[in-house]
Order: structure tokens, then sequence, then C-alpha cells
């Protein structure tokens, strides 16, 4: 068994910012969790919990209140603080109030009410501990610290929180067009992404500690697979039933998945990592990354950690609509097929391809639901380079590498008013916790972790928001 990587050997400058009072943040942070902003649909979510919150932290960050704007767009949150020089394109820090409720048969494996706001000694605990209230809740801890300071920040302060990431990101698509409607624009913006660290191994470089700032995100696509059929008696399936059909088509989608593919992002990741990668078949392949492209893809595809990377991806998730009884051919049968979509891939274009392949099988090729993959940002990108050093000065020994989020967060939404797009959580917990805690059972964030991102938070502000140089 793989030895646990213990994350606080890569804790540094846990000094820095000694007057930060880390007590009463978490304190605070425990407050949020005790808001039950669940949302489900318009018709039933209760919005007096999101009230709650909101009337929270107004309450909890007089600074920022004084000194900017507190607005309402639908039930999301934007913050203004403005800057001396609005002529400045502003630093815009997101987040999202919403939380995944507790899955129904696990509240007795909680070790304390996933809703009461616990905290001790070392934790904080409950459901948004680790997505994503610990972020909403640190990227004002951060602004108003320095506010407190007396500094006034050079660029505006956007703070966007949208009401329903986890479902449709609607409040992050109002909160973009009022943006757009306004001229609102960012030099660049942070969101949530990726957490924890974790072994190079995968990439051929074991023993190296690795994270990741992401640039991109991998797009969501339904299609739908549907057989028509009008039933009857089994006893003639002359020409085949739907079900038939339907299963043949699926079959052949799964002989002929979209091949391996490097991104530019991606092949980013090999770069960096160059260095420390020691075994093949990537040892030989990085030497030149470019040139071996599509060596390093389809070697990466062998890869389970790796695959989703290098490959827009494919699951046959559901099949509707088959007969109740064996004796009974089925009428229309579908299939929902999930593709998460590698960045600068299209779902109108899968869609034409996979309807190319199932042609003369009688399948017809919908789209239920899509989201677009993130645009392409890079390291260049205003932005990249002071969150990189905030997250190494207090997280050393750990390779930072582009990448994208292969999921899918509220970022995407902001790509006309902003200019690059940062998908990281400041935050470091152990593996294990963000495996466990993240829409899981007793959902936690350390103390020590919360200060820490909160830490970096700070530093990139001063290096961005407040700083001359930037």
């Amino acid at each position: 068994m793989a030895e646990k990587l213990d994350v606080y050997r890569h804790y540094s400058c846990e000094d820095d910012y000694a007057d930060l009072d880390m007590g009463a943040a978490c304190e605070r942070l425990a407050h949020a969790l005790a808001c039950k902003t669940v949302y489900t649909t318009p018709k039933d979510t209760d919005f007096s919990e999101f009230e709650r919150l909101q009337a929270h932290l107004k309450q909890s960050f007089p600074r920022i209140m004084a000194a900017g704007t507190f607005e309402l767009v639908g039930h999301s949150v934007l913050i203004t603080v403005p800057g001396t020089e609005p002529a400045l394109d502003a630093v815009q820090l997101i987040a999202h109030q919403d939380v995944v409720p507790v899955v129904p048969g696990t509240e007795d494996q909680w070790e304390h009410d996933a809703f009461a706001g616990h905290i001790d000694d070392e934790w904080v605990w409950g459901r948004g501990a680790l997505d994503i209230k610990d972020m909403l809740m640190a990227e004002l801890e951060a602004t108003e610290y320095l506010l407190a300071r007396g500094e006034k920040p050079r660029r505006t302060i956007y703070l966007a929180f949208g009401e329903d990431e986890e479902v449709t990101s609607k409040g992050a698509t109002a909160l973009a067009a009022e943006m757009a409607r306004r001229g609102m624009r960012s030099a660049f913006l942070v969101d949530e992404g990726t957490t924890t660290m974790f072994d190079g191994a995968a990439y051929g470089a074991p023993g190296a500690v690795v994270s990741d700032i992401c640039l991109s995100q991998k797009g969501y696509l339904n299609l739908r697979l549907t057989a028509r059929g009008q039933g009857g008696h089994s006893s003639n399936p002359f020409g085949g039933t739907s079900l038939e059909r339907l299963c043949r088509a699926v079959a052949l989608l799964a002989e002929n998945k979209p091949a391996p593919t490097l991104t530019p992002l991606v092949a980013g990741t090999f770069k960096e990592l160059a260095p420390q990668i020691s075994e093949e078949p990537f040892a030989s392949l990085v030497a030149d990354v470019d040139a071996n492209a599509q060596e390093i893809a389809d070697a990466a595809a062998q890869v389970r950690e790796l695959y989703p990377f290098v490959c827009t991806t494919v699951a046959v998730d559901q099949v509707i609509g088959s007969s109740a009884a064996a004796n009974v051919m089925p009428g229309d049968v579908s299939a929902v097929v999930n593709f998460r979509l590698l960045p600068g891939v299209h779902a109108m274009d899968v869609q034409h391809e996979v309807a190319d392949l199932l042609a003369g099988l009688g399948i017809e090729v919908t789209i239920d639901h899509s989201t677009p993959a993130g645009r392409m940002d890079t390291v260049e990108g205003a932005g990249y380079a002071e969150l990189k050093e905030a997250l190494e000065h207090f997280h050393p020994g750990v390779t930072w590498v582009p990448s994208f989020v292969c999921g899918g967060t509220d970022s995407v939404r902001y790509e006309d008013v902003c200019g690059s797009i940062m998908r990281v959580c400041p935050f470091r917990p152990a593996p294990e916790e963000e495996a466990r805690g993240v829409h899981g059972v007793n959902e936690r964030i350390s103390r020590r972790t919360y200060a820490q991102g909160i830490r970096v938070l700070i530093r990139l502000l001063e290096r961005t928001a407040f700083s001359e140089l930037f």
C-alpha cells in the first residue's frame, strides 16, 4: 500500500500575517456551514437559508460592506470593492453559495450533523467545508484583512457567488450577463478547482509531489440515442427489436470512442514535470513533448489517473424504455450517453460524428443537455505567475503544473467578461480528506488548512489588486 502523503510537510510560512485572527475566521466559517443552502429547483429551494447566509456575510465583513456594494442578482451575490484606478481591469474571486444535500440514509454516519456548524480544536465540520464555502468565506476573509490594514486596492475587486453551481449554474450565468451589461471586466478570475497534492507516479515521476492550476475545464454533453419500435408479441421479432438496434448502436459507439489527444495544457503538465519524470514510457517521450505528443497521449490513455486528461470520455449511463415482460417487444427505447469533452471539442461536432457513425441503424441522435468546454488559457495569462508564486511560497516542495478540471465549475460562464481564468482551491487538505469529504460523509476542513488557504489569497491580492507592479 502506498504511503499516505503528509501534506503538512509542504506547509510553510505559517507565521505570515501573524495578526490574522484564525479563531474568529473558523467561527465565521462554521456559522456559514450551518446555513443549509441546498439548491434543488427554484420552486422547491428554501431561499431563507440563502438569506441567512447573506445576512451573515454582511455582518461578518464590515469593512467590505463599508467600502463596497453588496447586490443580489436573483439569489446570487455580487460584491464590488472599488479600486483607486477604476480604468484598470479588476481582480475577480468567485465561489458558490449552494451545497449538495446529505445522501439519504447516511445521516447517522456523520459524527456531527452536517448543518450544525460544529467546530473543535482541529476541524471545522459540515457540508460545504470543502465544496466550497471554505473558498467563499476565505475570499472575503482575505479582502477584509487587507482593508483592515488601512490599504485601498488599486484594482477593483469583484466577489461573485452563484446560487446553484451544483445544479444548473443559472446564477453564475445571470451574474456574468449583468457584469457584461454594465461593462465590468476582470484581468483574471480565480474559482474552485483542484485541491489536493498527489504523487506524480502516474506521470512517471514517483516521489514528486504535484498539484495543478487549471486553465480550462471539460465540457459536458448528454446525447440521447433513440430507437423507435411498435412493440408487439415477441414470437415474431422480424427485423429485430428496437432494443436490439439500440444495443447495436451502443456497442458500435463503445468500439469507436474518440482517440486520445494531448491538449496544450496537458502538454504543459508533462513539460513542467519533465525534469522529475524517471519512468518509461514517459521518461523518453518528454525529451520532446511536442514531437511525441501523440505517443504521450496514447500512453497516458492507458493510465487510469491520466485517461480523462487525454480523452473525450464516453459513459453509457442510462437505458430507458425496455419491456416489462420477457415476451413483449419494447416500443421506443433510448440510451443516454454522457460525454466529457476535452477543451477544444464541441458538442455539435460530437453529435454529428455519432450520427454519422450510427447511420443505417435507424437511431435518432439528439442533445439532451450540454455545457461547453472552457477556453484554454495559458500560463502567460494575467495572474498566473502571481497565483503560482503565492502557492509556492506557502507550499514549498510542490510542483505546480497547468492542467484542466475534468468536472464543471461556474467559471466558464465568465469568459466574456474576464481575461485569464484559473481554477484552483487555495486549500491543500490530505487526499483522503478530499476523497471522503467532498459530497461525502463527514465533510470537514482542518483549521490549519483553512488558515493556509486564506494566507494564499491574501498574498495573491497583495500582489495584484493592491500592487503597483501588476
